[in-house]
């Protein structure tokens, strides 16, 4: 139950009881009101009963009186009495009146024989009136003895005995209707002080009850909240308000725990967040610290590199500039000796031409802007003229070289001075590094897209820990430079140029002393750059 429910039932319940004792106050004090209105209205009945009772006796006397001593005009005479008689009938029929008009049904019975009563003694009081005029005719007429007799008669014979006795009656009944109203009055006001204290007590029971069960349903939920702020103030943001019911504490208990919630959510998040930070920055820390490492080995290689080209451009150049001093100095050589030494210096700048185009091709095409003439080339057709090339230079070395013939023609996109270069290349260093009587195998597939080339020989194999690094410029394995000292470790590097520019894939696989293979995969669409 929500405790706004809780709250407006209390309040019920306190008005209903506020209701309840304002009601029964009114009750009580217009019952009092009337009980008092009925106890004056009695009294004065049985007092004007108790007038009437008296002036009619005087009135008899008074008769007597006047007609023994004949005097009529007295202060106390009969006119004067009967003017008083008249009075207190008119008085009681007036209170009967009044009390009849605030009595209850239970009692109009009662109040009704009273006013038929008044009526009785009315009628009774002008019969007793009419034969004491008869006694006062006879005196009037100058016969005082008949109207003694006849007065001694009446009185004999009882003439007030039933008005006396129809006022004795009303006497006794006002007197007993006086008393029944004073005690109804008096338990009246005891029944009123016995509900009253009933009604306080229930009253303070109940509010006392109202004010245990709020406190109560209070207490426990403010101080779960309460210890909860405290262990959010205190960091202890899982921990949970034990929720029950559904009123307003409930729903205050839930958001805070919601609220715990989402401060725990979001302070994971924060920590997630400084660490993914600190792994960031450790990251960009170890990217910086590769990027150095990486830009010192460039700066190195860019060292090596200009120490070897320089060492690599000093020969020929060398070479070309001794032959031409030789040919300026010379006075009287022959004209065949002038043509030998301009050969020499032609072949040496064909060289010095070749050398510097290599290490320019290698240089663009590291930075991505490598030339490509590309067309449809028949990549079978290429390989069966290379190996044909490749087979004169085999001779001195009595190396074999096998290409199937029955190798289906396949064609691909692609630059074929660079490709015959490519091919070059591989051949002449798996001839150079096979050994006498040794084989290479060429073979040639097709496999998802692809044109797979592999140039495998028999020879001296590359060492593992070299196998690494012969892509690099300049960079020959040991035993290479043992077994050949010619080369300057271009061309594998060149080999890899040519390969990445047609968006390719070059491989070696080698073993020392067993041989080496190199493996080259081509696309059939290369996207390289256009001339």
């Amino acid at each position: 139950m929500r405790y706004r429910t809780k709250l407006l039932i209390a309040a019920c319940l306190l008005l209903a009881m506020s209701l309840s004792a304002a009601a029964f106050s009114y009750w009580g004090v217009a019952q009092s009101h009337r009980y008092l209105i009925r106890s004056r209205i009695a009294h004065e009945q049985l007092e004007r009963q108790l007038q009437l009772s008296r002036h009619s006796q005087q009135l008899f006397k008074a008769w007597t009186d006047t007609i023994l001593t004949g005097l009529s005009d007295r202060p106390l005479g009969e006119a004067y009495l009967k003017r008083v008689i008249e009075s207190d009938l008119a008085a009681l029929e007036d209170l009967s009146r009044r009390e009849l008009a605030i009595v209850g049904p239970e009692e109009r019975k009662a109040e009704m024989a009273e006013v038929e009563r008044l009526k009785a003694i009315r009628h009774e009081f002008q019969h007793t009136l009419d034969q004491l005029a008869k006694v006062d005719q006879l005196r009037s007429r100058g016969r005082p003895d008949m109207a003694w007799q006849n007065l001694v008669t009446l009185i004999k014979g009882g003439i007030d005995r039933d008005l006396n006795g129809l006022i004795e009656v009303a006497v006794a009944d006002e007197s007993a209707e006086v008393l029944r109203i004073d005690s109804a009055a008096s338990n009246l006001l005891k029944r009123l002080e016995r509900i009253s204290t009933i009604h306080a007590g229930l009253a303070t029971l109940i509010t006392l009850a109202l004010a245990f069960l709020l406190i109560r349903g209070l207490r426990a939920p403010l101080a779960g909240l309460l210890h909860g702020t405290r262990k959010l103030a205190e960091g202890d943001l899982s921990y949970q308000i034990d929720v029950s019911g559904r009123d307003e504490f409930a729903e205050l208990g839930r958001s805070f725990n919601s609220m715990a919630a989402d401060l725990q959510h979001h302070q994971k998040a924060l920590q997630n967040a400084r660490d993914n930070l600190e792994t960031i920055v450790d990251e960009r820390t170890e990217e910086l610290r590769k990027a150095n490492e990486s830009l010192r080995k460039i700066d190195e290689t860019r060292r090596a590199f200009f120490a070897d080209i320089s060492h690599e451009l000093r020969t020929p150049l060398t070479v070309i500039r001794g032959e031409g001093e030789i040919a300026l100095r010379g006075r009287n050589k022959r004209l065949a000796e002038y043509k030998q030494s301009i050969e020499r210096i032609v072949e040496q700048a064909k060289h010095l031409s070749v050398l510097v185009g290599d290490l320019l091709f290698i240089a663009r095409q590291g930075a991505g802007a490598a030339k490509l003439k590309l067309r449809e080339v028949d990549i079978t057709a290429l390989v069966y003229s290379v190996v044909g090339d490749a087979k004169v230079i085999a001779l001195n070395k009595d190396v074999g070289i096998e290409f199937p013939e029955e190798t289906p023609h396949e064609t691909i996109d692609g630059d074929p001075v660079r490709l015959r270069q490519l091919l070059l290349i591989l051949l002449d260093n798996a001839i150079r590094y096979s050994n006498g009587k040794g084989t290479v195998t060429v073979g040639l597939a097709r496999a998802d897209g692809t044109v797979n080339i592999s140039v495998a020989d028999t020879g001296v194999g590359i060492p593992e820990e070299d196998l690494g690094r012969v892509f690099e410029r300049f960079r020959r394995a040991g035993n290479a430079a043992d077994i050949n000292e010619e080369g300057l470790g271009l061309g594998l590097p060149v080999a890899k140029a040519i390969v990445e520019a047609h968006k390719g894939r070059i491989e070696i696989k080698s073993k020392a002393g067993e041989g080496t293979t190199v493996l080259v995969s081509l696309p059939e669409k290369a996207e390289g750059s256009r001339t």
